[in-house]
């Protein structure tokens, strides 16, 4: 056979038969898990622990920059229900905020020359939502007092740290609110975490909390300082312990409420960059139910199944944790010697799933902000490929620990991940010369192309607008907030029929790490703001 052969009679056969069944299974994992949420009872409120057997829950909130949002979200997750005396609710600020604003303060007067001062200057030296107003100002006062208005805005600007020590002496009613400031000892959204974990006494001991006593019944939830969750998300994560512990006799080690990108606090900009990161938050909501809440609850069905294990070896999914409403068991993270760089959920997610841990997922839903630039989403893609892209670096790091997987099964995993990372950087370009082929192997493969892409796209993304109101009414915010708003597609038909492009959308970050790598140049990502 020749070249042109082989690739019209089996290559284009077995990557469209491959497209249509991922597009089939994509469809059918958003539409199960987006009904598994719908149709799951309300948890019952618990205005007391009179047996002392509710789970102790600690809130971590680490925060930089988040000055816009700090004192919403402290009277969003001290507003939860649950038992008084078992969780509470801690702040992380960071040094580095204020090492970050003496050195951005020397770049004023270069900044106050430029000849028209865009938000995206400002981007670093105030919060998201601030930069255009502050460059509107500036670039509306004459030239020469232009360094003068700018520094004293930037002067005026409180730190979050700041914000949080004020929100804490005031002692706000509800869960005990507890306020840590990191020194500035690098790293990112990890280390702040880490440091308030090596001071759980400090944060838990008021409350009769101790180590070694009560490790077992502890959990560390772990959000976006963004994020508006349900009033009744720490009840929902009880219910899920003790239904797990009274299905298989153990504690999960890790439980993940389910984050939807439907916070609509600032609009997408106009134009072709708000119609690709329109694009981006539907495939965000696509990937929230149909991998990262459809992965769990597969793991979960097989952790209780009687599948043989040859069968589970292979079904069995490399979970990826989400850092806006994952709980952890705390014994699994003292094993894990605290959560790792450089994005905590997925090296968490890697490292239980390579120890064959016990996930479970919560049907509470907790609220979060799309991405609204288009730096932020490069950002986050290039750090979510480098925490994924090398998951035997994950094996490495818990090899020496014990675990339920025997050492095929975690091969399998591994190779599970190398298959998942290698489609997304090269998928959608490969796909698409298949597709584009497809005419050419016969009427039938061409036929299956169209459904797949359709399927994949369009249909898809019709299928998830119509989901996202719903979804979004699932959410009853605590008391001591409003109503959040809910993101919507302002040109609904154009995004349908764009959404089979978005995947090359998502090869930006990946490829422009790789390029900078090859080249030898360091990329440094700073924070991933929305």
């Amino acid at each position: 056979m020749s070249a042109i052969e082989v690739w019209l009679d089996i290559v284009v056969p077995v990557l469209v038969t491959g497209l249509l069944a991922r597009a089939l299974w994509a469809a059918v994992a958003v539409e199960a898990s987006a009904r598994w949420l719908l149709a799951a009872p309300a948890p019952a409120h618990r205005p007391a622990d009179r047996d002392g057997q509710a789970p102790w829950l600690v809130v971590l909130l680490p925060m930089l920059r988040e000055q816009t949002v700090a004192a919403e979200s402290i009277a969003a997750f001290t507003g939860l229900d649950y038992p008084a005396g078992r969780a509470a609710v801690v702040a992380i600020t960071t040094e580095r905020e204020h090492t970050a604003h003496a050195r951005h303060r020397r770049r004023l007067p270069e900044l106050a020359a430029l000849p028209t001062l865009t938000a995206a200057e400002l981007r670093g030296l105030f919060p998201a939502s601030r930069c255009r107003p502050v460059a509107e100002t500036v670039k509306a006062a004459p030239r020469s007092e232009r360094l003068v208005v700018l520094t004293k805005l930037f002067d005026a600007e409180p730190s979050t740290a700041d914000i949080v020590t004020t929100l804490t002496a005031g002692r706000p009613e509800g869960l005990p609110l507890v306020h840590l400031h990191q020194p500035d000892v690098g790293g990112r959204k990890p280390g702040q975490l880490n440091f308030a974990l090596d001071r759980l006494p400090d944060v838990l001991g008021p409350l009769g909390w101790r180590e070694d006593a009560h490790a077992r019944d502890t959990f560390v939830l772990v959000y976006d300082a963004d994020a508006v969750p349900d009033r009744a998300t720490l009840i929902a994560f009880a219910d899920a312990v003790a239904e797990h512990h009274s299905s298989t006799g153990r504690m999960p080690a890790l439980i993940q409420q389910q984050r939807l990108p439907l916070l609509a606090r600032r609009p997408f900009p106009r134009g072709l960059a708000g119609l690709l990161l329109t694009g981006e938050w539907i495939y965000q909501l696509r990937r929230s139910l149909g991998i990262e809440l459809a992965r769990v609850r597969l793991h979960q069905w097989l952790t209780r199944s009687r599948v043989p294990e040859p069968a589970r070896m292979w079904l069995r999914p490399m979970v990826y944790a989400v850092g806006c409403g994952m709980a952890v068991h705390l014994p699994a993270l003292r094993r894990l010697s605290g959560f790792p760089e450089p994005m905590e959920d997925l090296g968490t997610g890697h490292r239980l799933s390579l120890l064959g841990a016990d996930l479970a997922p919560s049907a509470a839903l907790v609220l979060d902000e799309p991405y609204t630039d288009t730096t932020g989403v490069t950002n986050l893609h290039a750090l979510a490929f480098t925490a994924s892209a090398r998951p035997d670096r994950h094996a490495r790091a818990i090899a020496h620990l014990p675990g339920g997987l025997s050492r095929p099964a975690r091969y399998a995993l591994i190779l599970r991940e190398w298959a998942d990372q290698s489609a997304w950087l090269l998928g959608a370009p490969l796909l698409a010369v298949v597709v584009a082929g497809a005419w050419w192997a016969g009427p039938l493969w061409a036929g299956l192309a169209v459904v797949a892409v359709l399927l994949h796209g369009p249909v898809t993304t019709a299928r998830l607008l119509t989901l996202a109101p719903v979804l979004h009414r699932r959410v009853t915010p605590p008391a001591t907030i409003g109503s959040p708003p809910c993101s919507a597609a302002a040109r609904p038909i154009t995004l349908v029929a764009a959404s089979p492009l978005q995947p090359f959308v998502r090869l930006a970050g990946p490829w422009r790490l790789i390029w900078a790598k090859t080249t030898g140049r360091r990329l440094g990502f700073g924070k991933t703001e929305r």
